[in-house]
């Protein structure tokens, strides 16, 4: 025999992961979307990788408080030059004056990210073919962790050094490019594309000696507090903390992509 919900009776309420909670007070999200945010997280901890990571940005958020307020340390990033938001998409970028500040400082706020095991990856919803960044800090001295999604064939990085290149696969920009560094040599770098690993071109040529101490910038790199690099694109979501095997990789892209798809910005 079949149950029938009454429908006078009371819908049971969603249970939060803590940190989810907290979130929520933070930004004031709720309905639909927290519960895409509470199983994001949930994901993110089952296949271990909550913990290594310092934080994420959702930028597909509905609105640009639940946007600009990240999920783990509930960090308020600040936006310059108004870059135009669009309600479960995301940050569009001019790739002049735009960008958004997200006030993590790695060499100040990194807990799970050092100066050998870096990590950082960004989701464009565009294709934008452009020397220039998605995300980046840069305090000179080498002290760089930087990542150009798509320059014509390549992936361009730096992790926490300069000068790694990948060869992009698919041709395209769209979608989740990861990066990072898991050792204390220029070779110890990696490039990642939806999960899948990228053929290296040529490693970092130089390191830095510690973490950048100015902030990432979503649109561009934060070049000693100046905005640089600075890319058209379209971000949907940012995230870094300490490096990530190829199997981690891989389980991130997948939640990310429900992530993505259950708010309706997948790529």
């Amino acid at each position: 025999m079949r149950f029938r919900r009454s429908p006078d009776a009371p819908v049971a309420a969603m249970v939060l992961d803590v940190d989810a909670a907290v979130y929520a007070t933070a930004s004031g999200a709720s309905g639909a979307y927290l519960s895409y945010v509470n199983a994001f997280i949930a994901a993110e901890k089952a296949a271990g990788l909550w913990d290594l990571t310092d934080d994420y940005l959702s930028l597909w958020a509905p609105d640009a408080t639940a946007a600009l307020t990240s999920l783990k340390q509930r960090r308020l990033a600040t936006v310059t030059a108004a870059p135009t938001f669009t309600a479960d998409r995301g940050y569009a970028f001019n790739g002049s004056t735009q960008f958004i500040d997200t006030g993590f400082v790695p060499s100040t706020h990194a807990v799970t990210m050092t100066l050998n095991s870096t990590h950082a990856e960004v989701y464009e919803r565009t294709n934008v073919s452009s020397t220039a960044s998605s995300l980046g800090a840069n305090s000179g001295s080498n002290r760089a962790i930087v990542v150009f999604p798509r320059d014509a064939s390549t992936v361009l990085v730096a992790a926490n050094g300069v000068g790694g290149v990948y060869t992009l696969s698919p041709l395209t920009s769209a979608g989740l490019t990861q990066f990072g560094r898991n050792g204390a040599t220029t070779a110890d770098v990696y490039g990642a594309k939806n999960g899948v690993n990228l053929t290296q071109t040529s490693p970092l040529t130089a390191l830095g000696a510690s973490l950048p101490s100015n902030s990432f910038y979503v649109g561009g790199v934060n070049l000693s507090g100046s905005l640089f690099q600075a890319r058209a694109a379209s971000v949907g979501y940012v995230a870094w903390g300490a490096s990530l095997t190829s199997a981690q990789r891989l389980a991130r892209y997948t939640n990310v992509q429900a992530f993505a798809t259950a708010v309706g910005a997948q790529v």
